[in-house]
């Protein structure tokens, strides 16, 4: 994704050959572009801080979800990885170690993935920000013994997620079931 400022190019030293050598080329001084006072003001500090701290929240989010999903299509587990608990905390973390034990003690497990439709920022404050998210679940199939297998579904959620430390981790989220990801 880039940050919508225009590169000027670096010129490079052109030579003429001449019989027997190279000569330098007079200097070309570019002309201002009309366009160049509409172009997008540099980011500002805060700015920055902002696009680092939602594409650090979007990768633990990320990191989260593939994890839980790995742990789910191997049947569950006691307690949560160390990936699962680096990249979550607070409500969430409970949460979902709670689905993976209730994995566990089922014999169930999970095939297919799920796909992430959208990951969008919402809120945002220094130390905690939310992102909107949706999750497509409809390849992934639930298998529990003595039962017909169940489908996944396509879901939204806030999650907020919070600086703990260094760290963004998920904390915290609702969600609801959807028609689509658009």
């Amino acid at each position: 994704m880039g940050d919508g400022r225009t590169g000027v190019g670096v010129a490079g030293l052109l030579c003429t050959l001449v019989l027997v050598g190279c000569t330098p080329a007079p200097a070309v001084t570019p002309s201002p572009s009309p366009t160049a006072s509409s172009a997008t003001p540099t980011e500002t500090a805060a700015e920055r801080q902002e696009r680092l701290d939602y594409a650090a929240a979007e990768k633990a989010y990320r990191t989260f979800r593939a994890e839980y999903g790995r742990v789910l299509r191997a049947g569950g587990a006691k307690e949560p990885t160390k990936v699962m608990k680096a990249t979550a905390g607070g409500e969430y973390l409970a949460t979902f170690t709670e689905v993976i034990r209730s994995y566990r003690d089922a014999d169930s497990r999970t095939i297919g993935k799920e796909s992430i439709g959208f990951v969008r920022p919402g809120g945002y404050a220094t130390s905690k920000l939310t992102l909107d998210v949706c999750e497509d679940g409809r390849k992934v199939q639930t298998l529990i013994p003595r039962r017909k297998a169940q489908n996944g579904e396509i879901r939204t959620a806030t999650i907020e997620v919070r600086q703990v430390g260094t760290s963004w981790k998920l904390w915290s989220g609702s969600g609801e079931l959807a028609d689509s990801c658009d």
